[in-house]
């Protein structure tokens, strides 16, 4: 009996102190001190490429500096070139023809008459195998007949892509001016006019400027 008693202590006392366990708090574990974690990144802001590309300022081109000009002068691009005269006298007067209707300048040669021709068609004289007509320009522009010498000249034009010849008195040389120096033919000039296409004055001479296509009756 003794013995029983004893275990029923032993078991009451080890109840009693299961009770007391569990009514105690388990004794907490000591906190670790946490090491603070460093603040996130901010996260860039996105810019649309566009925006991008907007922002970006390019640096202005340089520009080629403009070539001077002096004051009333046009730039050189701008001006207008010379035209040529060939320049001539005829009956104590200055003509001119242009340049570009001019192929050659022959020396005075012997005509072949053309019959029924008209009388300022003085004949007619082979030139490279071809025939050249030649005319008499003081007849034609009813002018007094000019000299015949070693130093007349037959003057070859071609305004139409057909040659004739011009008897003039001397060749003088070319002329160069500029096309606003060419100036309308005067209404006071009678003989030879309806012939003529204006007049230049250059270095204090005055030119007279012949219109092939009806001197040489086109």
């Amino acid at each position: 009996m003794d013995i029983l008693k004893a275990r029923k202590k032993a078991a009451e006392r080890k109840k009693a102190r299961k009770k007391t366990e569990k009514a105690q708090p388990s004794a907490a574990l000591p906190e670790q001190e946490e090491t603070p974690r460093p603040p996130d990144p901010l996260p860039e802001p996105s810019v649309p490429a566009a925006e991008a590309a907007a922002s970006v300022v390019e640096a202005p081109a340089l520009e080629e500096p403009e070539a001077e000009t002096s004051a009333g002068e046009e730039p050189p691009e701008t001006q207008t070139p010379e035209v040529e005269l060939l320049s001539f006298r005829l009956g104590g007067e200055a003509y001119a023809v242009w340049v570009k209707d001019v192929r050659e300048v022959l020396t005075i040669r012997e005509l072949t008459l053309v019959p029924n021709a008209p009388s300022y068609m003085l004949g007619v004289t082979s030139l490279r195998g071809a025939m050249l007509p030649v005319i008499d320009l003081c007849k034609r522009l009813g002018l007094a007949p000019g000299l015949r010498d070693e130093k007349s000249r037959i003057i070859v034009v071609s305004p139409d892509e057909e040659d004739v010849g011009l008897i003039v008195d001397r060749v003088t040389g070319v002329v160069r001016t500029m096309p606003d120096t060419i100036k309308p033919t005067p209404e006071n000039i009678e003989q030879g006019g309806e012939f003529l296409r204006g007049i230049v004055r250059k270095d204090d001479t005055l030119y007279i400027l012949l219109d092939l296509d009806k001197a040489v009756g086109k």
